[in-house]
């Protein structure tokens, strides 16, 4: 398995990417410009010359500190064929492992109690529930 964060030339993955996992067509210019935002992080797993899976991550800066930067876990996926060989395993400890070399204070993700895939996975990839009372808002743009 080959696991690595896409660059902007690497353009016609990412959009190769984004039509297996969410069916549509995205530019090869809309995804350089993506590709180049320093914060934005998209990291795919490569199994036998396909993508096997992804991880969009962010990485923010807090006000506090700074040195404080989160990774935040926006997205990650893997496609069913690929499930249950340590893809996405795989892609968390990528991101894992970038947030110790870039001495980032920790990454996170969201989800719910109702997504028991979800928070299982997260569970055995070492990640802990840090507060069990939060609640996610909104808007609509």
């Amino acid at each position: 398995m080959k696991i690595r964060r896409l660059e902007p030339e690497d353009a016609a993955t990412a959009a190769g990417a984004v039509k297996l996992f969410a069916s549509e067509e995205v530019s090869l210019g809309y995804m350089e410009r993506f590709l180049s935002d320093p914060t934005t992080y998209l990291i795919v797993a490569e199994l036998d010359g396909e993508i096997a899976g992804f991880v969009l991550t962010y990485a923010l800066r807090r006000m506090k500190q700074d040195d404080s930067v989160k990774m935040f876990i926006y997205e990650i996926e893997v496609a069913p064929k690929h499930r249950r060989k340590g893809v996405g395993t795989a892609l968390i400890n990528y991101v894992r492992d970038i947030v110790r070399k870039e001495k980032m204070y920790s990454a996170f993700v969201f989800t719910n109690y109702s997504n028991e895939g979800a928070v299982e996975f997260y569970k055995s990839t070492g990640a802990a529930i840090e507060n069990g009372d939060d609640l996610l808002f909104y808007y609509e743009g």
